[in-house]
């Protein structure tokens, strides 16, 4: 009889747990959701052999931690909403010559005030000239826990407009 007071007991909490794991597990993003922000600079650090004296090649690293405002026209400042870190990792350089578009693997986890999202990928980026990219969002916490969805970002200058569109 004792034996199956405590096989019940032990039931109950495996599926207490797998409830309560469910929930945890269910997107907090409950419609679409799109905002745009601008990025500005705030530290760029060369990683390993990244040398600043010649064009990039393959393996070389670097890391941003930049500040992100709300967009609100032209690389006008709205209020501070969050920040990024990222992580680019060359997989081809851009020439010694700086003659073709590199190509890259950007990591980035943006920390906003209802959770993180993480968006990797590739990105083709000319040697000169503004830039533009379309990354997956692959991961999020807190609202954006499993969100799903893209960021566009485009070079302006110093500064980086990123439009985010995210789905549930």
């Amino acid at each position: 009889m004792r034996r199956n007071s405590f096989l019940l007991l032990g039931l109950a909490v495996v599926l207490v747990l797998a409830m309560a794991l469910s929930a945890s597990a269910a997107p907090d993003l409950e419609k679409p959701r799109t905002f745009s922000l601008l990025e500005v600079d705030r530290t760029f650090l060369p990683l390993g052999d990244l040398a600043l004296d010649r064009a990039p090649v393959g393996g070389d690293q670097f890391a941003e931690s930049n500040v992100l405002y709300r967009w609100t026209g032209a690389k006008t400042r709205g209020a501070r909403v969050g920040r990024d870190r990222v992580l680019v990792t060359f997989v081809t350089g851009y020439g010694t010559n700086l003659s073709h578009r590199a190509t890259m693997f950007v990591n980035v986890q943006l920390y906003l005030p209802d959770g993180t999202l993480l968006v990797e990928g590739f990105a083709d980026v000319p040697p000169r000239g503004p830039s533009r990219f379309t990354f997956p969002v692959v991961g999020g916490t807190g609202v954006y826990a499993d969100a799903r969805g893209h960021i566009s970002v485009k070079d302006i200058g110093e500064t980086a407009r990123i439009d985010l569109a995210l789905l549930p």
